[in-house]
């Protein structure tokens, strides 16, 4: 799964790897990102994207309020087009989810100890998204997206049975576009193409991560 992430580069970073318009947004890094936090999103229009903040932990439009949100904030890419919660966005509303690494717990005896997770070139990466918009009864309306997960690579696979799927970038404009066509069998070869980035490391990193309210870049330094 992916509860716990990091994003320590600034908006004009973010657009300009994702090739996205210049951002009217305030975003400072986070070194600890979390549910419920608005965070950076990449959005396609015809050719062209943006990049805005949502908040982490999707709320389906058709939910009856936004406390769902926090039961949504991964969807596995195996079944995201059958769930009722997520098969809708996935059909019409694919995003990125830009990042530069993400945070694991792996258990040695008995206890928890927090890894921070990275690609090998340290470079900005995104996960695989889906977003929603859910108005409320007073019309407010939020957006809000969910990070797909999927089955880990090698190099992670002893520290959890699932990974966030972390999109080699050639991988990236596929997802947005989607499948050319929607039947099941081309939709079951295009989720099955998705191969997640395989050049990973982890590190141990302080235990303050798991105070989500703590932010600050002395988390993603190694404890070693």
């Amino acid at each position: 799964m992916c509860g716990r992430y990091t994003i320590t580069v600034d908006a004009d970073s973010i657009a300009w790897r994702f090739g996205a318009e210049r951002p009217e947004i305030d975003f400072e890094p986070v070194y600890n990102a979390a549910p419920t936090q608005q965070l950076p999103v990449i959005t396609e229009t015809g050719s062209q994207r943006q990049l805005v903040l949502m908040r982490w932990g999707l709320i389906p439009r058709w939910s009856k309020d936004m406390s769902l949100g926090s039961k949504l904030i991964n969807a596995r890419v195996e079944t995201i087009h059958q769930k009722p919660a997520f098969k809708n966005s996935f059909h019409q509303r694919r995003c990125l989810i830009p990042a530069d690494g993400y945070y694991e717990w792996m258990k040695v005896d008995s206890r928890k100890h927090p890894l921070r997770i990275v690609t090998t070139d340290q470079k900005l990466f995104s996960f695989a998204g889906i977003w929603d918009r859910w108005v409320s009864p007073e019309g407010l309306a939020i957006d809000s997206f969910s990070i797909l997960t999927t089955t880990p690579v090698d190099a992670v696979r002893h520290i959890h049975h699932r990974m966030p799927l972390i999109l080699p970038p050639e991988q990236e404009d596929n997802w947005l576009k989607g499948p050319q066509e929607w039947n099941p069998q081309a939709v079951q070869h295009f989720l099955n193409s998705l191969i997640p980035c395989s050049a990973l490391r982890a590190y141990p990193v302080s235990p303050r991560v798991n105070n989500p309210r703590i932010n600050d870049p002395s988390l993603i330094s190694s404890i070693c």
